[in-house]
């Protein structure tokens, strides 16, 4: 498990979490990425292939949350790279290969943008809930 994300699941529990905390986080998280995963399919299935993009610091509340299509992905992209931002230009690479490939119904992808880094979230449904679930940060 990343840093980042050891830090982001710890704001979740109390320092000491008993198990019944870690197990309602758990379902909660899982809760979530199944809502999440519903959103995703449905503007696949309006738009194309894509991913859900979530901007947790966004000035506006309505530019929090969009799903950005391969062809918008690409866009950006090739802005990224002419900018020399090679983080995200990495990520963004990743998310259009990725979004291209994936079935909806199985699989869900999304990009995390906040203040320090940009992240890409493959969440595939049928994976167990062991541990991370079906989610692979990357």
């Amino acid at each position: 498990m990343t840093n980042r994300r050891k830090e982001l699941l710890s704001k979740l529990n109390l320092s000491n979490p008993t198990e019944q905390e870690k197990i309602l986080t758990q379902l909660t998280i899982e809760r979530i990425c199944s809502d999440m995963c519903d959103f995703f399919e449905t503007f696949y299935a309006q738009e194309g292939p894509g991913a859900m993009v979530y901007v947790p610091h966004a000035e506006k509340e309505e530019d929090s949350m969009f799903y950005l299509t391969v062809s918008h992905m690409i866009t950006a992209l090739d802005d990224f790279k002419r900018q020399e931002m090679e983080g995200p230009a990495e990520v963004m690479q990743k998310a259009i290969t990725r979004g291209e490939s994936l079935d909806p119904r199985k699989e869900a992808l999304f990009i995390i943008q906040d203040e320090r880094e940009m992240s890409l979230v493959h969440y595939k449904r049928d994976q167990p809930t062991k541990g991370s679930g079906g989610m692979i940060i990357t």
